[in-house]
């Protein structure tokens, strides 16, 4: 199979930043990929690896931003008792990360640069909303641990956007 792609397809599939740490492997020659913004052949593996071949194309960020953390919520949460919970500081840097899929160094058409402005106003406000959860503490092995309930976190997060 013969995969055509440019940067800024990837970008716009919120793949940049997987693109860059497992295929490219530097920033700067990413950042000259994305400038050229040329096409070219990606491998079956890279595409894989990178998750090119489960995703399509979309402006509404914040409804891939969601699905994101549900998936990160869901991988990344451990029970305890009769709760689900989710590291404090694993969440806070699991949506810091998801703006490192657009890069400060693309400038975006106009439809995504207006789904970008909604997507960080979104965000911001999803980050007051958590710093207004219930934190649980618990103490593993010797060290201790702030964690959310992953359905509150779960709760907070609005689909209904368009």
């Amino acid at each position: 199979m013969r995969i055509l792609t440019t940067p800024e397809d990837l970008i716009k599939r919120c793949l940049w930043d997987t693109y860059v740490y497992y295929v490219v492997g530097s920033e700067k020659e990413a950042e000259a990929q994305l400038r050229e913004n040329k096409e070219f052949e990606l491998s079956e593996r890279d595409a894989i690896v990178i998750g090119l071949l489960k995703v399509m194309e979309t402006d509404n960020l914040i409804h891939r931003f969601n699905d994101y953390l549900i998936h990160f919520l869901t991988v990344r949460s451990m029970k305890d008792k009769d709760d689900v919970l989710i590291k404090k500081k694993s969440l806070e840097t699991s949506i810091d990360k998801f703006l490192d899929k657009f890069p400060d160094y693309w400038t975006p058409s106009t439809g995504y640069a207006n789904s970008l402005k909604d997507l960080v106003g979104y965000i911001n406000q999803l980050r007051e909303k958590i710093e207004k959860l219930e934190i649980t503490k618990l103490t593993v092995q010797n060290i201790n641990y702030e964690f959310y309930t992953s359905n509150a976190v779960k709760k907070l997060l609005n689909f209904n956007n368009y």
